[in-house]
């Protein structure tokens, strides 16, 4: 299913460090973006904000160091030794299931999950392969999409699944009744949809719907004051500024301020 959600991470502070770029139609029904990071020697820290999607995160200099990030509910720190240089496909909402068959809610672990136990060796060693013969970020993306258009397909979305992430996109800016009347015009009861959403898309439904709420909070940010930004989503400042810190972290005027990329050792 393709939604026009498009998800921010942070800023960081030197914009040659993380660059991104979108894929172009049909790749688009399935990935979100393409992103690379690099970082020079020294220790540094990401700090990632949640975002519904799932990521598949490369590690351009080790073929072993490939893993998949599925959807969390709170900011997140990876930590990077560097010189280090990773490249990201930041997957739409249920668009990893193009290539990979196991339902979020099977991936056995909490965390990161290596790409080899989820995908065929033969996909994980192409898409490293285009990305190792590449010269620059461009040249990544389009070999890239020329393995990952031979590789996905289209995979059948439970109508009910569908209808639910329609409702939680369209009412954004609302409260969201999870109630079983509610749950009835999705087609399930409330126990129903919290087992559907934790299988497929790796969060209850009252969490998935307080990421999207965040993720539109922050295009709101972008755009308005950041005393304005809480208007459309929440009651009042107080309210916004709680729940924008238990995702992210930090409070939104800290969060619009900082490099989401920092040394770790030049933090206090």
């Amino acid at each position: 299913m393709l939604l026009d959600y498009n998800p921010m991470q942070g800023a960081v502070a030197d914009d040659r460090a993380y660059i991104t770029r979108q894929p172009l139609p049909p790749l688009n029904r399935w990935v979100q973006s393409y992103w690379q990071l690099k970082v020079a020697k020294g220790q540094f820290l990401y700090h990632s904000v949640p975002d519904n999607c799932v990521d598949w995160i490369i590690n351009l200099n080790s073929a072993s160091d490939n893993f998949l990030v599925p959807p969390f509910l709170s900011s997140t720190l990876f930590h990077i030794d560097g010189p280090a240089s990773f490249f990201g496909i930041r997957f739409r909402i249920l668009g990893h299931r193009g290539l990979i068959a196991i339902p979020l809610g099977e991936w056995g672990m909490a965390g990161s999950v290596k790409a080899a136990d989820l995908l065929p060796t033969a996909i994980v060693c192409s898409v490293f392969g285009s990305l190792e013969n590449s010269k620059c970020f461009d040249e990544c993306c389009n070999n890239l999409s020329k393995v990952m258009l031979s590789a996905v397909k289209f995979a059948d979305v439970d109508v009910r699944l569908a209808r639910y992430i329609r409702y939680c996109y369209k009412n954004v800016s609302s409260h969201l009744d999870l109630s079983d009347s509610q749950c009835a015009e999705f087609g399930v009861s409330a126990r129903q949809l919290r087992r559907l959403t934790k299988q497929h898309l790796g969060l209850l439904p009252k969490d998935f719907g307080k990421v999207m709420k965040f993720q539109s909070t922050l295009k709101g940010m972008n755009t308005l004051a950041c005393n304005q930004a809480y208007l459309d989503h929440f009651y009042d400042q107080p309210h916004f500024i709680r729940e924008f810190k238990r995702l992210s972290g930090v409070t939104p005027t800290q969060f619009l301020k900082m490099s989401v990329l920092y040394n770790h050792f030049s933090v206090d």
